[in-house]
Order: C-alpha cells, then sequence, then structure tokens
C-alpha cells in the first residue's frame, strides 16, 4: 500500500506555468478592490473635465524659412591670381545646419525676450479659479533699471488706484502708494512701473507681475525652441514652439525671425565694409608701386637708348649680315690684286697668263690690266716668228714696262683703300657683336621690370573689378533668407486631445494599485499558495475561507448560503487527513498549531474535530492554548475541572473528559486553571499516561497548541504526535514567518507537517478560481 503521508509531505517543486498562475492570482488580487478603481476612475475623470475647462492647452507654432545659398547664384570669372572669396566672407556657401544654430543662439534669443520682457509675466488678479493672462494688453509695464544676478522669482501686486497712482501689496517695506515712474529698489534690485494707453481701463484693478531671471528665461526659452530642416538635404526649415498664449508665441517666433534677419544685415554690412576698406587701402598702395614700376622701366630705357628689344635685334643682325658681305667682297678684291701684284712679280720671268680682274671695281686698273695683256700676248705673237733680241720687241718691251708701273701704282693705292675699308668693317662688326651680346641681359633686366608691372596693374586692375562687384551685390542690404510662411499654430493633434484621458486612466489604475501594492509591502504579509509552498517547501494540505459566520462552528451555520462554504472545505480537510492516517486509523494524534496568535487555529481544531465526530469518528480535542483557552469559549465549557487539574493530581481523567450533547461522537478536555509550569508537565508520566489512554478508546486525538513561534509546547506535544497541521493566515501571517516554517520541517522538529491556508478573501481560492456559486445552488 502507498504511504499517503508520504505523498502529501513530498517537497513542493515549482512549475513551468507558476509565472502565469502567479500573474492571473496578481489580477484576481487586484480585481477585489474594484471599488477602489472604480472610486478612483471617477475621481480622475472628474479631475479631467476639470482640467480641460480650467486648463489652457498648449499650441504648437511654426514658421518656415527658406535659407538661400549665394553660392548657387552666378558668379563673375575668377583669376588665377587670387580667390578673392577668402577676403568676401558673405559669399561663402551657407551651411543649413550653422543657421539652424544661429537660430537657437542664445544672443538671439536674448533680444526677443528683451524686446517682450518676457522675463516678466503679466496677469489680472479675480478670477474664478484662475487668473487672465495681460500679455500684450498689460495696463503697466515694469522697466527693470539694474537687477540681482540671478533674480529670485517674485510675484508682485499691485493695485491700479488711478492714471497717477497705483498701490503695492505686500509684507515689505515698499508696500503703499506709488506714482508711475517713481523708482523702487528691493531684492530684484532697481526697478520702475510705467502705465500703458490702456489704464484707464484697468482702474481699481489687481495686477499681478511674475518677475523672472532674464538669463533662466532665455534658457528655457533656448530649451524649448525647435529648430528643424524640412528634409535633408533641404534648405527650408521649420521654427517652432509651444506655449499656451498664442500671440506671444506668434510674437516669439516672428520677431526671431526678424532680429535674425537683421543681424544678417548687419554682418553683411559690416563685412561689406570692412572689404571695401580694405580694397580701397590696397588699391592706394598698389597704385604708388605700379607707378614706381612704371618709372623704373621707363628710366632703363633711357638709360639703355632701348625702345624695342626685338626690334634692335633684328637691325643688329641685319647689319653684322650686311657688314659681312661687304667685308667679303673686300677679301675678294684683295685677294684678286693680291695675285695681280703676283703675276706682275713673274712678268719679268716669263709668259705667264695675266690672271682675271673679275671681282675689282675700280676700271682704270682692269683697262690697264687688259692693255697689259693685249700688249703681252702681241710680243707672244712676235715671239713666234722672231728672236726675242730682236729689236721689234723694244716698243713693246717699253709700253709693257710703262703698263707694269702703271698697275703696280694703281694696285698700290687700290690695296690701301681696301685695307682701310677692311678695317673699318671688322671695327664695325665687333661693335655690332657686342651690342647683340648685351641684348640678352638687357631683355632679362627690362622682363623683370617689365613683369612686376604687370603684376600689379593686373592686380589693381581686378581688386578695381571686385570693388564694383560687391559695391553692386550689397547695395540693397537684404537678408538671404526668404520667409516662407509667418508664424501660425499648428491644430491640436488628436493625440494630445485624449492625453489628459489616458493619463486619468493610467491614474486609475496605478494610484490603486500603488496603495494596494504598498499596503502589502507595509503590512509584508502572505497571499500566495505558492509562495508558502516555495518558501517552505511543506505543502498545503487544505484552503478555508473568510465567512462572516452567526456561530463559532460552520456546521451550526449550515443555513447560510456562505457558511456552506467552509462546510465543504471542512469535509475536505476530513477526507485528506483520513488519508494521512490510513495506516493507524486507531488512535491518530494530530497536533494544530500556528506560527503566532489571530491565525484560526483554534477554529480549525473546533470544526475539524466537529466534522470528525459527524463522520462517525471517535473524536476528542485536547485543549492545550493554557493562554487563550478559546476552545472551552467556543463549546461553553468551564475551564475547570480540565488538563492542568488532572497533571496537578487533582483530579482524574473521567472528570476531565467532557461529553458534547450535540455532537455524540465528540469529547473534548479543557485547559483548565493556569498554571506557570505547564511546559515541564507536558513531559512528566501521567500526561504520558493521559495520551496513551486517549489514543486506545478515540480515533482521532486532536490537540490545539498554542502558537510555536512564542510557546514551545508544541514542540513538546510533537512526539505524541502522528502529524501536524500547522494553520497559515491569508494576508495576516508575515512573510517573515515562513524561513521559520521551513526550518521547523528541515529539523524534522513537527511531525507529518501540513499547511492550513486559512482566511482566503474575495471568495476565491488560492488559485484565485471561484467556486462558490456552484454551492449555493
Amino acid at each position: 500500500m502507498i504511504n499517503q503521508s508520504t505523498v502529501y509531505n513530498k517537497p513542493y517543486q515549482n512549475t513551468s506555468n507558476e509565472e502565469a498562475i502567479n500573474l492571473r492570482m496578481l489580477l484576481m488580487k487586484y480585481a477585489d478592490y474594484w471599488q477602489l478603481f472604480l472610486i478612483s476612475f471617477l475621481i480622475a475623470l472628474i479631475g479631467v473635465f476639470i482640467y480641460k475647462k480650467y486648463v489652457l492647452p498648449t499650441y504648437d507654432i511654426v514658421a518656415t524659412l527658406e535659407i538661400q545659398d549665394i553660392s548657387d547664384k552666378p558668379q563673375a570669372e575668377k583669376t588665377s591670381l587670387v580667390d578673392f572669396q577668402q577676403l568676401d566672407q558673405v559669399n561663402a556657401p551657407r551651411v543649413v545646419e550653422n543657421e539652424m544654430e544661429i537660430l537657437k543662439s542664445n544672443q538671439l534669443i536674448k533680444q526677443v525676450v528683451d524686446n517682450f520682457q518676457l522675463w516678466a509675466n503679466y496677469k489680472l488678479k479675480g478670477g474664478t479659479v484662475k487668473n487672465s493672462d495681460l500679455y500684450g494688453e498689460s495696463p503697466i509695464k515694469i522697466n527693470l533699471l539694474n537687477h540681482t544676478k540671478p533674480i529670485t522669482p517674485q510675484k508682485l501686486q499691485f493695485q491700479l488706484i488711478d492714471e497717477n497712482t497705483y498701490m503695492l501689496t505686500g509684507d515689505d517695506s515698499n508696500s503703499g502708494k506709488h506714482r508711475f515712474g517713481e523708482t523702487i529698489t528691493d531684492e530684484i534690485g532697481s526697478w520702475t512701473i510705467t502705465a500703458n494707453d490702456n489704464l484707464k481701463n484697468y482702474i481699481g484693478s489687481v495686477v499681478e507681475i511674475k518677475v523672472n531671471d532674464p538669463e533662466l528665461t532665455v534658457l528655457n526659452y533656448q530649451n524649448s525652441l525647435k529648430v528643424e530642416a524640412e528634409q535633408k538635404p533641404a534648405s527650408v526649415i521649420n521654427v517652432s514652439i509651444a506655449d499656451k498664449n498664442i500671440k506671444r508665441g506668434q510674437d516669439f517666433i516672428n520677431y526671431l525671425i526678424y532680429f535674425y534677419k537683421q543681424n544678417e544685415v548687419a554682418e553683411k554690412n559690416r563685412i561689406a565694409k570692412s572689404t571695401l576698406q580694405f580694397i580701397d587701402d590696397r588699391l592706394d598702395s598698389l597704385s604708388g608701386q605700379l607707378n614706381h614700376a612704371e618709372n623704373r622701366i621707363e628710366g632703363y630705357r633711357s638709360q639703355n637708348a632701348l625702345t624695342d628689344v626685338n626690334a634692335q635685334s633684328q637691325m643688329y643682325l641685319q647689319q653684322i649680315q650686311t657688314n659681312g658681305e661687304k667685308l667679303n667682297d673686300i677679301n675678294i678684291q684683295l685677294n684678286i690684286i693680291s695675285k695681280l701684284d703676283d703675276y706682275l712679280s713673274q712678268l719679268s720671268n716669263g709668259n705667264a697668263t695675266v690672271p682675271s680682274t673679275l671681282g675689282i671695281t675700280d676700271q682704270h686698273l682692269v683697262e690697264l690690266v687688259q692693255k697689259l695683256s693685249d700688249v703681252q700676248l702681241e710680243k707672244n705673237r712676235l715671239l713666234a716668228t722672231l728672236p726675242e733680241k730682236n729689236p721689234a720687241f723694244d716698243p713693246l718691251n717699253s709700253q709693257i714696262a710703262a703698263l707694269k708701273t702703271a698697275i703696280k701704282d694703281n694696285i698700290k693705292s687700290i690695296k690701301s683703300s681696301l685695307l682701310t675699308t677692311q678695317h673699318s668693317l671688322q671695327g664695325f662688326k665687333s661693335n655690332v657683336q657686342s651690342s647683340i651680346k648685351n641684348v640678352p641681359v638687357q631683355e632679362h633686366q627690362l622682363a623683370g621690370l617689365g613683369r612686376q608691372q604687370s603684376n600689379k596693374e593686373t592686380l589693381y586692375t581686378y581688386l578695381l573689378q571686385q570693388r564694383e562687384q560687391i559695391a553692386l551685390t550689397y547695395a540693397s542690404s537684404s537678408a538671404n533668407v526668404r520667409l516662407v510662411d509667418a508664424a501660425h499654430i499648428l491644430p491640436l493633434k488628436t493625440s494630445k486631445k485624449y492625453i489628459p484621458f489616458g493619463a486619468a486612466f493610467l491614474f486609475a489604475l496605478i494610484f490603486p494599485a500603488a496603495c494596494i501594492y504598498g499596503k502589502d509591502v507595509v503590512k509584508n504579509a502572505v497571499t500566495s499558495r505558492k509562495e508558502i509552498e516555495r518558501q517552505t517547501g511543506v505543502p498545503v494540505l487544505s484552503e478555508f475561507s473568510y465567512i462572516s459566520l452567526n456561530s463559532p462552528t460552520a456546521f451550526n451555520d449550515k443555513n447560510n448560503k456562505d457558511g456552506f462554504i467552509l462546510i465543504e472545505q471542512f469535509r475536505h480537510l476530513r477526507s485528506r487527513l483520513t488519508l494521512l492516517n490510513s495506516e493507524n486509523v486507531k488512535g491518530a494524534a494530530t497536533l494544530i498549531t500556528s506560527s503566532v496568535a489571530n491565525e484560526g487555529k483554534s477554529f480549525i481544531s473546533s470544526n475539524l474535530a466537529i466534522f470528525l465526530a459527524n463522520a462517525s469518528k471517535k473524536t476528542i480535542l485536547l485543549e492545550m492554548d493554557i493562554y487563550k483557552p478559546n476552545i472551552s469559549k467556543t463549546f461553553g465549557l468551564n475551564a475547570a475541572p480540565g488538563l492542568t487539574n488532572y497533571l496537578k493530581g487533582k483530579t482524574t481523567i473521567q472528570n476531565i473528559i467532557r461529553k458534547n450533547e450535540q455532537y455524540p461522537n465528540l469529547s473534548i478536555i479543557s485547559s483548565g486553571e493556569f498554571i506557570d509550569d505547564f511546559s515541564e508537565l507536558l513531559d512528566q508520566e501521567p500526561f504520558q499516561i493521559l495520551v496513551e489512554k486517549l489514543k486506545t478508546e478515540y480515533d482521532y486525538v486532536l490537540f490545539d497548541t498554542p502558537p510555536v513561534h512564542a510557546i514551545s509546547d508544541a514542540l513538546s506535544l510533537a512526539r505524541y504526535c502522528d502529524n501536524t497541521l500547522y494553520v497559515v493566515r491569508y494576508d495576516e501571517t508575515s512573510r517573515t514567518l515562513l524561513p521559520f516554517i521551513q526550518k521547523l520541517n528541515a529539523e524534522g522538529l513537527l511531525p507529518g507537517m501540513n499547511i492550513i491556508f486559512n482566511g482566503l478573501t474575495g471568495r476565491r481560492d488560492s488559485e484565485g478560481s471561484r467556486y462558490e456559486n456552484y454551492y449555493k445552488k
């Protein structure tokens, strides 16, 4: 046969669906507080309607700008000499991201804040729920002459008495009447109040001015301002801000753009002016340098008698060529004359042929040579027939001698003239060659001077062109920003409309849940069967609901439909207890205890005894808790004679066993009179005899003991018992006691431990399931 005690005392094992069960139990637990959730939801809903009625919505106000990139515009052709864009910073390409950061800059926002005094909030006092915002309509204006840094936010209230005076209300020394324009000094600094044109419409009213620190106000606007590109890499950007006052938001955005454009124009004009001044200064400097270069070229040409170096070089080449030709002719003539002179010298020795006179320009010499040749031919003809000594040759020889003398004289004269001409041509040749050698040096020096003059002239011309271009470009003084859409409000998003309702719904869920959770944390009580089994390792044998009864016993209140639930639950416990003791039917001893008081152990003991007796099981219930004898009260018994009387030897066993008339199979032993050595008596022989006698006469012996955490009596009784029913109460037993229960079980101090989970609320079992409807039917 299977040992049922072993079955019901096996250690608790975690299951795979434990987390899902815990979540379901958690939901069921919170569902029991549905009234709290309903009240919380109604309160939140009322709050939403109040919020919607009296709290102004926050509007998104947006403007659209187009950043015009001037780098995309046609530009004049640039020279390679200098990139003038380095001088003209305004013409640099515009980066949209840079312009977005400029729009969010602290200095730009400060201009708008100071212009509209956004650090001061004006409100008209006297509204039912809230004060009216007077932005743009305030009858007075505060002017800070100087202020402390930082300013602690303060509220000032002014009652407008008439058009000249006002009343400053408050507890400081400046309270009282003041005139408009009067200087007041306090923690803020020095300030005055001036009247606006609409003051007469507010006479007698109270205006509240909240003064904030200007720098902090600028920082707040800087953080709330959004500047975003429409899409990248487009140059269209959106400037937006959220504000409850539409006019204030529109003024802020519009004037932010206005000051942005004004600052851009001012910066552009500053750069243009600086650039033009630089150009003018540079032109003045270049003008002097250009004049100096031109004067150096002029002086060099004059000093070296230069007009055009190339033309003079060509002229030198032509002169040296002509001179060479003339010198060649002279040399030819001198050569011919030299040969003719040699001929004349040879003529006396023989009959040499007369050399040619081709090339000789002197006609007289040519004629003389021709005559000599003719006479010589005549002589040669006669020699052919006559001897050389013949007198006929005398006239010829005389004529030849005369001609030779005449030719020699003429040759001498011509030769002298040719040599003189030759020397002259050679000298001219040397001069021309010397001039040609100096041409490259002069040309190099003149080219250097010309290059300097050309550079100065080119730069001078370029600067003149750029000066005119910049002057024309910036003559209009317009910003490179186009306003696509002025500041306008966007429709409230549907999601924003329902945000308060969503917040109210979350509040209705979170606040009650937080309260319930907080209560559980503070109370730190056990609320889950799984938690008990996981922390102690002891199985839960049975569960009991918390039912309000008209009688201390469930069986006596069986006509109560809710009480019938407990009847069935005790029947369930009776069945489980029978299984635990199936091998020891006669005299099964069960110890019923708990950790602390008020966990329902006496209630469990009394009702369990009744249900065992009703099942024809002879049952006896011993009231072992002499400190709180609740069993006697339940059954209407007198405390004495009881167990303590027997242990002290004042009475017998038969006198302390009391039969119950309503339940024939049930007997009860009350605790008896209080004694201080009760625990010691439990270890003595009279008590052992009592227990052995009861086990032989009764089917079930139930011990209702004191709480084991406070008093050790239950531990003394453990050796007489077969099993233990340990009571844990829902939402009452502290979680800190679970380790104590686990220790009792681990050390085997209480036999056959099983836990009774008592006092479950919400008409649910420990799994969160409802069951009472079935019982009622």
